[in-house]
């Protein structure tokens, strides 16, 4: 099995060294790196250099005509890589170094899955352990797995690379692309091994309650729930529009992946269409109800709860959003 690292850098010089080095430290060295660089001012493209030119495998790295943005930025990476498992790497994270060697052993042992991810330990900006773990902290907030998509945790299989990418342009997060992509047709596998650090500091991208270097509860989660539906009415509406404009993005990228797909995944790929329609649908007619007069709004409000539209989208909270936002 061919193994690659696919790394989206950008202005990460004060980190980058420390994540390149626990790439040699590796027990089972990648056969490549691929590195896309959005545009460093820093030096990243310095350091990127050096180490290509000693690294004991083949570094191939790209610096952008123009930024891409996080999203962009990866999906040129990932199109980039040419190996049967590609692992995805932040360029802040230190990876342990039983990585890649026991997630490729957990690839080979379990043929059908598409995904494979590892549990992270989460530290402070100077690599201090927190003592918590990125599972750790959503199963404290009372969330499930599904709520795992960390895309520096994953290692993904060529052939669901060749099914969903591009990631279009514009879609907000390409390892929710990939990672839900996934999980909707039954192969995404989570490991509890703890296998890298999580760096967090001022400059991370994800702000995803998990992430936190504190220990979340489910207090936690209600409290930010609350301060949430406390915002301006204009943002909720924000909110919602653009929940349906990334909606229908992924529900189009599962269309497509569903026809390009050479696996025996039709009935796997027909059912989770199916959800996502549902779950669009039922967010299309939540907007509907935002368009009347207030008044008007409860009738409407009480049939989306009785044919079960609220259930993927926090029940009551959302209902009386649906009823009092302007």
């Amino acid at each position: 099995m061919k193994i690659s690292i696919a790394m989206a850098t950008y202005n990460g010089g004060k980190y980058l060294r420390e994540q390149l080095d626990s790439f040699l430290a590796q027990t089972r060295l990648p056969d490549e790196l691929v590195i896309t660089d959005d545009c460093s001012t820093d030096d990243t493209l310095a350091i990127i250099e050096t180490f290509a030119a000693t690294a004991p495998f083949e570094v191939r790295w790209e610096r952008n005509e123009q930024n891409l943005g996080y999203t962009g930025n990866f999906n040129k990476a990932l199109m980039k890589a040419a190996g049967d498992l590609v692992f995805l790497s932040d360029q802040d994270d230190v990876w342990f170094p039983e990585k890649l060697e026991r997630m490729e052993r957990y690839a080979l042992d379990d043929p059908e899955a598409l995904v494979v991810m590892n549990d992270a330990a989460l530290t402070d900006g100077d690599l201090n352990d927190t003592g918590l773990t990125k599972l750790g902290q959503i199963a404290c907030a009372g969330m499930t797995d599904s709520s795992f998509v960390m895309g520096c945790c994953a290692a993904v299989r060529r052939e669901l690379l060749e099914l969903c990418l591009p990631i279009p342009a514009g879609y907000k997060g390409h390892d929710n692309w990939i990672v839900k992509m996934a999980e909707g047709v039954g192969r995404k596998r989570v490991f509890a091994d703890v296998l890298q650090w999580y760096r967090r500091h001022n400059d991370n991208e994800s702000q995803f309650i998990a992430n936190r270097t504190t220990k979340v509860t489910r207090l936690t989660v209600f409290r930010l729930r609350l301060v949430r539906l406390l915002r301006g009415w204009a943002q909720q509406e924000q909110a919602l529009a653009v929940s349906l404009e990334q909606m229908r993005a992924f529900l189009d990228g599962v269309r497509c992946a569903r026809d390009r797909s050479a696996l025996p995944l039709t009935d796997e790929f027909d059912a989770f269409l199916g959800r996502l329609e549902e779950r669009l649908s039922a967010a299309e007619a939540r907007q509907a109800v935002r368009a009347k007069p207030r008044a008007k709004r409860l009738p409407a409000v009480v049939a989306l709860w009785r044919r079960g539209a609220y259930g993927a989208s926090s029940g009551v909270k959302t209902a009386v959003l649906d009823l009092l936002v302007r």
